[in-house]
C-alpha cells in the first residue's frame, strides 16, 4: 500500500460501527490490522439481521485478527443496549476516525450525535442512498427526518463513502457534495474463498460436481427482489441437451414457494434447495460452480458479483444489481441482461451452458475493475491523511 508514506509512521485507530457481522466484513478488518497501519475495533450493533425478511444467520466467519464486539440488538431494548456501547466506545477509546455505517438506526444515529458532540472525525457508509420519498403515514415527517439527518451528515463527515457508480450518483442527488463523496464497496478476500474448507459438504452437490454435470449457482434471500422466480422461469423454457442443475443458496420468507414454483416449472430434480450457508460452505459452493446468476429485479450491490468475477467464473448479473451494473461490461468480463426479462435470460443460459466462453472468464478474473480490501484501506488511508492536512 504505497499511499502509507502519507501519513509517515502514524497508525490509524478505526472505530468502525457495523449493522450484522458478514465474512466480507471480516476480510476488510482482517487486512486492516495486517497492513500494519491500522487498530481497529469493530462493533456490530446486532447479531443479525432481525427483520421479517432477514435470511442472514451467520454462525461461524473467518476468524478476526482485530478487535470486535458483537451485541444483540434486538427489539427496541436491544438497540438502545447497544447505542450506549457506542457511545460508551466513542467517549473511552477516543478514536482517530469513526466509521458510521448508516445513519437509519438508533445506534447508528447516537454514533453520529456522539462522534460530533465528542469531536471524533466520522465517515459515513451508505451503499447507495434512497432518493424516492417515504411513502405511507407520517411520509412528509419522515422526509423531514431523513434530510435532516443527511445534511446534518453531508455537513459534517469528512467522508460519505458509498458502492460504485449508482452510489456515487445516489449520494449526488441526495445533495452531498462531491469532494466528499468517495467509492468504498463491499469486498472480498479471494485467497480466502479459495481455501475456506466447510464442516460440511451436502451430498447431492459432491454428487453433480463428481458427475460432471454443468453447474449453475444462485445465492440470496428467498425474497421477491432477489427475483429467483424469473430466474425459474427462464431455466424453465431453456432447450439444451447438456445436463445441468441449479444450486440455489438461501433462506427466507419465500423459501416454500419458490420450492412449489420449481416444482410446477419441472423442475425439482434440477435444483438443489440449500437453505441459508455459513461462510465456508458457501465459498465450496461458489468456487465449484460454472455460471454464476444474480437475477435480482432490485439490490444495491450483490457481493457474489465480485466473488464470481474474482475466482474467473462466468456471471450473469441484472442491471438492477448495483454491482453487476458498476463492474460488469456486457460480453466483455461477463453478461448483463435487463432485470425480469426471462427470455433474455433464457437465451443467455441456452448457449452458455453449452459453451461456457473462457476468454470472458479470463477477463473476468484479471479486471481493473475488480477491488479487493487493500484497495479500500487505501482509500481510507488517502481521505484521512488529506483530513490531517
Amino acid at each position: 500500500m504505497s499511499d502509507s508514506k502519507n501519513i509517515g509512521s502514524f497508525r490509524c485507530n478505526v472505530l468502525s460501527i457495523e449493522l450484522e457481522p458478514t465474512h466480507y466484513k471480516t476480510d476488510l478488518w482482517n487486512a486492516a490490522y495486517a497492513s500494519g497501519m491500522f487498530d481497529v475495533f469493530a462493533i456490530y450493533t446486532q447479531a443479525k439481521n432481525w427483520s421479517p425478511d432477514g435470511g442472514h444467520n451467520y454462525l461461524r466467519f473467518p476468524k478476526p485478527i482485530y478487535d470486535n464486539l458483537v451485541l444483540s440488538g434486538r427489539g427496541v431494548t436491544g438497540m438502545l443496549c447497544s447505542a450506549f456501547q457506542v457511545v460508551k466506545s466513542i467517549f473511552a477509546r477516543k478514536p482517530d476516525v469513526v466509521l458510521i455505517c448508516g445513519y437509519s438506526h438508533i445506534p447508528t444515529m447516537f454514533a453520529i450525535l456522539a462522534s460530533y458532540f465528542l469531536r471524533r472525525p466520522f465517515m459515513l457508509f451508505v451503499d447507495e442512498f434512497n432518493i424516492k420519498p417515504p411513502s405511507g403515514r407520517l411520509s412528509a415527517f419522515k422526509l423531514f427526518v431523513r434530510e435532516s439527518l443527511r445534511s446534518f451528515c453531508f455537513n459534517y463527515a469528512i467522508a460519505v463513502l458509498v458502492c460504485g457508480r449508482r452510489g456515487i450518483d445516489s449520494a449526488l442527488a441526495a445533495g452531498c457534495p462531491q469532494v466528499k463523496i468517495s467509492d468504498f464497496p463491499y469486498v472480498v478476500d479471494v485467497e480466502r474463498i479459495l481455501t475456506d474448507i466447510p464442516e460440511g459438504i451436502p451430498p447431492r452437490c459432491e454428487a453433480d460436481k463428481a458427475r460432471g454435470t454443468r453447474i449453475l449457482f444462485f445465492s440470496g434471500r428467498m425474497i421477491e427482489r432477489k427475483g429467483l422466480p424469473s430466474l425459474l422461469y427462464a431455466l424453465s423454457i431453456v432447450k439444451t441437451d447438456i445436463n445441468w442443475v441449479l444450486w440455489i443458496e438461501g433462506a427466507g420468507p419465500e423459501l416454500d414457494e419458490y420450492i412449489a414454483l420449481s416444482q410446477r416449472y419441472g423442475l425439482e430434480d434440477r435444483c438443489r434447495f440449500l437453505g441459508f450457508c455459513q461462510y465456508d460452505l458457501h465459498s465450496w459452493l461458489i468456487r465449484s460452480a460454472d455460471i454464476i446468476l444474480v437475477p435480482s429485479l432490485e439490490d444495491n450491490w450483490g457481493i457474489v458479483v465480485d466473488e464470481g468475477l474474482q475466482l474467473g467464473k462466468t456471471v450473469i448479473s441484472s442491471d438492477a444489481t448495483g454491482s453487476g451494473y458498476d463492474r460488469i461490461t456486457d460480453k466483455v468480463n461477463g453478461y448483463l441482461f435487463q432485470a425480469g426479462d426471462s427470455a433474455s435470460l433464457a437465451s443467455l443460459l441456452e448457449c452458455l451452458i453449452k459453451d461456457v466462453n473462457s476468454s470472458i472468464e479470463m477477463e473476468a478474473r484479471f479486471s481493473p475493475r475488480n477491488i479487493r480490501p487493500e484497495d479500500n484501506l487505501r482509500t481510507l488511508l488517502n481521505i484521512f491523511s488529506n483530513y490531517r492536512t
